[in-house]
């Protein structure tokens, strides 16, 4: 090629390049009738408007046409009289994205989140190099996440979230440096997570869950300073965790890695995330004990430890986490006694402790829970006789105490004390006595 270029005058060389910059720049041209034609093409390419929010809002005739300001779902700027912004957003459209819209060249905001939308994505919405916004998400968008959503220089929400598309997550994302927001959970996105995506160094909210994801999570993701949230549930994510997880991460408020296939410890430094809220570890394949440095966590409100192979008893400075609304640990081996300390927990909904080789009594402390709903404590090896404060708790709707070793016998008023009871599981221990008559006051219980 390059000694074919040498065959033309130069001459000629410089007239086709002046030729080519005067067409493209004539091509680029844009104006208010550019946009309103692009609009044109989106409602022509909508198959089902079943609220008719397009049909009756969107005029096509030439009086109101002029501006495009007054339909539904639009914002322009005051200055071009340009589309800034469309939201078309939850109003029930199916159809495909047509590649004029690609045309909307001082677009900032696009959301078409929450529709019926399906097919790929056309290459020409790549030109869009204002946008900051963009929220797909809640439709049927199928194939590969293209490259060209790396191509957004001053992208920072990029929502994709519940659709079909499938493929691998593209490294260009890395290229979206303002990038705050990243959402592209609930699709079928297969292989390893980009280490690349550590270069973003603004990002705060990144969520992959519910995807087809394999191999170890990026190192790198835990050095992004500014992350608050971070998502990985319901993978095929392996490895384990890094020992200094929390040392980058001073802003982390949720990080949620459930149902993947991560082994190891959990590490001590979960302790320097001081504003972490939410835990999610449930559903891999943790071992070791549960460190007691969670005890520092005092900002955390759900602690979800469940189905792994964790050992070792409940460290007692879980007592420290006065703002715990959830915590579970159901399907372990955690031995020992339930610490007393749990009674400081006043803000406790719910307590699932399920299927481990609990020993001891059951807590009077737990009569402090004032706010408690369900407590699971199915398949443990508990014995003595249930406390009496419990029945006073009038909150609770399940409480499952089956198989263990429990004695004693129920109050006689028990079915005024639980109004709101919905499940009572006791079979399998050593009660006493007869059912209390009053039991058919729990109106809400069902029979299982």
């Amino acid at each position: 090629m390059e000694s074919l270029f040498y065959c033309y005058p130069l001459a000629l060389v410089l007239m086709q390049c002046c030729f080519i910059t005067v067409t493209s720049t004539a091509m680029i041209r844009t104006d208010v009738t550019t946009d309103r034609s692009a609009l044109s093409a989106l409602k022509a390419h909508i198959t089902s408007d079943p609220l008719q929010f397009l049909s009756k809002n969107w005029s096509s005739n030439a009086a109101a046409a002029s501006s495009v300001r007054d339909w539904i779902g639009v914002e322009c700027g005051s200055r071009h009289q340009r589309v800034t912004a469309l939201n078309i957003s939850s109003m029930g459209l199916a159809g495909t994205v047509p590649p004029e819209v690609g045309n909307l060249s001082f677009l900032v905001s696009l959301d078409m989140g929450s529709n019926y939308f399906h097919g790929n994505l056309p290459h020409e919405l790549s030109g869009l190099r204002r946008l900051k916004f963009i929220s797909l998400s809640s439709n049927n968008f199928t194939g590969a996440i293209p490259m060209w959503f790396g191509h957004f220089p001053e992208l920072q929400v990029l929502a994709l979230y519940n659709n079909d598309f499938t493929g691998l997550i593209p490294s260009s994302i890395s290229n979206l440096s303002k990038l705050k927001h990243l959402d592209f959970r609930g699709n079928s996105l297969r292989r390893k997570i980009p280490e690349q995506i550590g270069n973003l160094q603004s990002l705060n909210f990144l969520n992959l869950e519910i995807n087809q994801l394999t191999g170890s999570r990026p190192l790198s993701i835990f050095n992004i300073s500014t992350m608050e949230k971070v998502g990985f549930t319901c993978n095929n994510l392996s490895g384990t965790l890094p020992v200094d997880l929390c040392h980058h991460l001073p802003n982390l408020r949720r990080i949620a890695l459930s149902f993947n296939l991560i082994h190891g410890q959990i590490p001590s430094s979960l302790s320097q995330c001081s504003q972490l809220e939410i835990l999610s570890l449930s559903g891999n394949n943790f071992s070791g004990s549960i460190p007691k440095e969670i005890g520092n966590l005092e900002m955390l409100e759900g602690l979800y430890l469940g189905t792994n192979n964790l050992q070792g008893v409940i460290p007692r400075e879980i007592g420290n986490l006065r703002n715990l609304k959830e915590f579970g640990m159901e399907r372990n081996q955690i031995t020992g006694s339930i610490p007393r300390e749990i009674g400081n927990l006043t803000e406790l909904t719910s307590i699932e402790f399920a299927h481990n080789f609990l020993t001891g009594v059951i807590p009077e402390e737990m009569s402090n829970l004032h706010k408690l709903e369900a407590l699971y404590l199915i398949f443990n090896e508990l014995n003595g006789s249930i406390p009496v404060g419990i029945f006073n708790l009038s909150t609770m709707s399940v409480v499952s105490l089956g198989f263990n070793h429990l004695t004693g016998n129920l109050p006689s008023n028990i079915g005024n004390q639980w109004p709101n009871l919905e499940k009572f599981h006791l079979s399998g221990n050593n009660i006493g006595g007869l059912m209390p008559a009053s039991i058919v006051n729990c109106s809400k219980l069902k029979a299982h």
